[in-house]
Formats: C-alpha cells, sequence, structure tokens
C-alpha cells in the first residue's frame, strides 16, 4: 500500500465555546510506515454479525433482524441463561444456528458490548486479532478537555483482580469461538468513543486522553505513540468534549459512513449543546480525509424530546454490512431521521427500531452502545477513492481500488471488475480490473464520456474462499457517480 504522509499542523487549535468555555480541537497526524502496516477495521466492513449482553436491552425485533442475515454472538452469566436465552430466541423464531452463546459469569450489569467490547485489528502480515483494551467504565465530564472525571473508577481492576488473569473474560471467550488470537492493550480505547475508518484515522472526544491519563498515568504523547506502533492510527482526531456534562462519546455526536464522509448531529437552537456541536462541524469542515480531500459532511436534525433536554439519538446507530440499524424515539422526528439515512446511505436496508422496554434509548445511550460487530477475520477487504463529483472531459477516467484478500484463498482475477453506466440506463458496463502499481491496488478505466454525461459505477471482487464484495457494499442497488463538464471555455 502506498506510502502516506501528512503534514503536520499545529498541534492544537483553540476554540471558544459558551460560556466562555476555552476547549480545543486536536489533530495529531503522523507519518504512515510502509506498505504493511496495522489496520483496523471500520465499522462498515464485513462482520459475521455482532456482539449482545443477555438479558438484551435492545427489543426483540433487533435481535430477529440481526440473526436473519447475520450472527448473534450473545453472552450469557451461566448455564441457566443460556437455557432461557435458546427458549426466548425459539419463541422468536431465531434459528438455533445463527447464534453462538458465549458464558462470562463476570459480565454482570456491564451490558454495553459497544464500549468494552474488542475490536479487530489486521496486523502487518494480514493476520487477525480481537483488540482487548482497558476499560475505565463511564467517568462524566463538564466541556473542559481537563475537567475532572466524575463518577467512576477503572471496572478493568476487576477483571485483573478476580478474574483468571488472562484479560477481559468476554474477549477471551469470544477469540477462543472464533479461533483467533486476542491483543491486550495497555490503555482505554473506550469503543464509543473510538471511531475508526480502516485507513489508520481514529475520531474521539479529548475525554479519552484524560481517561487514560488520571486513571491509567498514560500521557498523550505515550497513547498517541502506542497507538500509531500497535494499531496504525497515525491520524487521531480529537475533538472537543460537546456536552455540558456527561460521558462524552464521540458516537453520540457524530457517525463515520465511510473513509469520506461524516454524519453529525444538529440540536435545536437554544440547546446548551447546539454551540459546541457547530464549533466542531466548523472545524472538521477544514480537514481531510485519508484521500487528501476536505470531508463531506452531512447533518441529521436531532430534535428534542423527555423534557426537552434530550435530544433523539440518532447518530447512535450501527451499519451492520448492508443495512444501518436506527433508534427511534417515537416522535416525529423519526421519519426524518430515517429519510436522512436513506438519502445519505442509498441502496442500504434502513430499519427504525423503537425499544419500550425499561432500558428504552437515551440521548448518550442507543443502539450503538449496545451491540458490537463482530468482524470477518478472513474478510475480502475493499476501498476505494471515489472520482471527483464532476470531472473535465478526458480520453478516460481511471478508477484505482485496492482490494485485500484477508482469507489468503486467493482473488479470482476474471472476478476483479468495474462496472458502470450512463444515468437512466439499466445495463452495465465491464471491464476487469487489471493490476496496478503496488502490492494490493487494482485499476481499470471508464472511457471518455461526453460533456454533461452523468456516470455511475461500481466494483466488485471474489476470492476462492466464497466470498464476494462490491464498493459500495450495496451495489449495484447503490453506486458512485460523477458527472462530465459541459463546459467549452
Amino acid at each position: 500500500m502506498r506510502t502516506r504522509s501528512r503534514s503536520r499542523g499545529p498541534r492544537w487549535l483553540p476554540v471558544l465555546v459558551t460560556g466562555a468555555i476555552l476547549v480545543w480541537f486536536g489533530t495529531i497526524s503522523l507519518s504512515r510506515g510502509a506498505e504493511r502496516h496495522p489496520r483496523l477495521a471500520a465499522e462498515w466492513e464485513p462482520a459475521l454479525g455482532a456482539l449482545i449482553v443477555w438479558p438484551p436491552i435492545v427489543p426483540d425485533s433487533l435481535l430477529v433482524e440481526i440473526a436473519k442475515d447475520d450472527r448473534l454472538f450473545l453472552i450469557v452469566a451461566d448455564q441457566e441463561e443460556k437455557t432461557e436465552a435458546e427458549s426466548t430466541l425459539k419463541d422468536l423464531g431465531i434459528d438455533p444456528g445463527s447464534v453462538d452463546l458465549i458464558i462470562d459469569d463476570t459480565v454482570g450489569w456491564h451490558i454495553w458490548t459497544r464500549d468494552w467490547g474488542p475490536s479487530a485489528l489486521f496486523d502487518r502480515n494480514g493476520d487477525f486479532h480481537l483488540v482487548d483494551p482497558k476499560f475505565v467504565g463511564y467517568p462524566m465530564s463538564m466541556p473542559d478537555c481537563t475537567s475532572l472525571l466524575f463518577g467512576t473508577s477503572p471496572l478493568s481492576w476487576f477483571w485483573e483482580l478476580f478474574g483468571d488473569g488472562e484479560g477481559d473474560p468476554t474477549a477471551v471467550q469470544l477469540a477462543r469461538t472464533l479461533g483467533v488470537s486476542r491483543l491486550e492493550l495497555p490503555y482505554a480505547l473506550t469503543g464509543g468513543n473510538a471511531l475508526v475508518d480502516g485507513l489508520g484515522t481514529m475520531f474521539s472526544t479529548c475525554v479519552m486522553l484524560n481517561e487514560n491519563y488520571k486513571y491509567l498515568g498514560l500521557g498523550e504523547k505515550k497513547f498517541f505513540s502506542t497507538v500509531k506502533t500497535q494499531l496504525g492510527i497515525d491520524n487521531y482526531i480529537i475533538v472537543p468534549n460537546f456536552e455540558w456534562f456527561g460521558i462524552q462519546h464521540i458516537d453520540c455526536l457524530l457517525k463515520p459512513l465511510d473513509e469520506e464522509r461524516l454524519l453529525v448531529k444538529r440540536v435545536p437552537e437554544g440547546h446548551p449543546d447546539h454551540e459546541p456541536i457547530e464549533e466542531i462541524v466548523e472545524t472538521l469542515s477544514r480537514l481531510t480525509n485519508p484521500y487528501g480531500r476536505p470531508y463531506r459532511i452531512h447533518r441529521i436534525d436531532t430534535p428534542a424530546y423527555s423534557m426537552g433536554h434530550h435530544v433523539a439519538n440518532y447518530t447512535n446507530s450501527l451499519i451492520l454490512n448492508r443495512k444501518v440499524l436506527v433508534p427511534l424515539f417515537g416522535i416525529p422526528g423519526d421519519e426524518q431521521a430515517l429519510a436522512t439515512f436513506r438519502e445519505v446511505m442509498p441502496g442500504y436496508e434502513v430499519l427504525g427500531f423503537e425499544n419500550d422496554g425499561p432500558w428504552g434509548w437515551s440521548s448518550f445511550d442507543a443502539l450503538h452502545c449496545r451491540v458490537r460487530a463482530v468482524w470477518d477475520p478472513e474478510m475480502l477487504y475493499m476501498t476505494h477513492k471515489r472520482l471527483e463529483d464532476r470531472v473535465e472531459p478526458a480520453p478516460s477516467y481511471p478508477v484505482e481500488v485496492r482490494i485485500r484478500d484477508y482469507s489468503r484463498a486467493g482473488l479470482i482475477v476474471e472476478e476483479l471488475k468495474l462496472s458502470w453506466r450512463l444515468r437512466g440506463e439499466t445495463e452495465w458496463s465491464e471491464a476487469v480490473l487489471a493490476n496496478g502499481s503496488e502490492p494490493n491496488l487494482f485499476i481499470a478505466s471508464i472511457p471518455a464520456q461526453d460533456g454533461g454525461a452523468a456516470v455511475e459505477y461500481f466494483l466488485s471482487a471474489a476470492d476462492r474462499s466464497g466470498r464476494r464484495e462490491t464498493l459500495p457494499r450495496v451495489a449495484p442497488d447503490g453506486f458512485y457517480s460523477f458527472e462530465v463538464d459541459s463546459r467549452t471555455d
């Protein structure tokens, strides 16, 4: 893979927010190593299914939907809970063959699999590991990045003192279930506050730095250098805490939709979080994505509900393979939220889920918090720098894609394709992708088009393990597009 280097800007950029509180926006950009480097999987990459704690604090309809096309990995405390889960799932009509039940008697109330659950890491050799970080619970914080942390202590100490010495028992059991190795990390990387793009970028609020320093004694310089070395994170984007008081998890603020696009919530004017969030959006708009272009920022309205202070937490949703699973709050804004997701994720099946149980959704804890993807250790991985929305007339339009066969079964050369058509057409033209100038890089071209033409295209691949993938992953229902400039001057 091509070496990618980014210039280092000012380490900390001050932003003044409401109440004259000075908070900070930091971008730590470190040079990318050679072609073989560690890579954390992004949420939209191929997954086996999702990890949830039993008894579930998600609606039954969500369990049914996940199990319909993917696997349910359910954590139960003991054999009695296992029997109970099996009976309940049977009543819901869920195929037992779509469920893996993992016994872990240490989970207890610790039901938010997003935050302590393991991530997926492909190391420099392409080998898969479950990443098992420390977990320091849910300290509450003010907007100030150096604010005191309130209300918790490191829960990882419990596992270290009373566990079997192997770390988080669920991560240990899940690694055994999948037959993969586990990498213990010496720092906190709370899942709801650590969103990645699969290309070396991570997004967190600054409470992540505060937790690591105040609970684990890890300074920011050491933290950044360690996540770069172990996880390949060379562009760590730290945004200010955005809540007037809360756990400050970034999945309650924004959602990366792919490597180049961010979905950011928009709270009503007059809400205490409105101005801090708009300041963050302004700064995000000045950053560049892994392909060297400004992020495309989409907004989703999050109306107030429940006494006016809490807002509908739509960004706390889950992309699971070819579906987007969205929490709904029983308010008129739900329909607009679903429409927004369908607009920004064309071709995906966008599904909404209300939660009427005693643990209903909240402004700081919704669907994404309670469900953790379990990625495919042998995935067929693809990433592509899409063509610009508008291009100059040219003899051809080269399209590059990086494809990695983590199964090592081998790519099927004749199945590596670029497909394109003019808008309004129903049939796709195809070209076989050829090897590019670098490992895992493939290229084909769309032929010259007349000025004013609107072109739609997608990419596809297959390997000898039986895996097939496309970009976008929902192609041909979803696709990329560009227009050829018709100006003659």
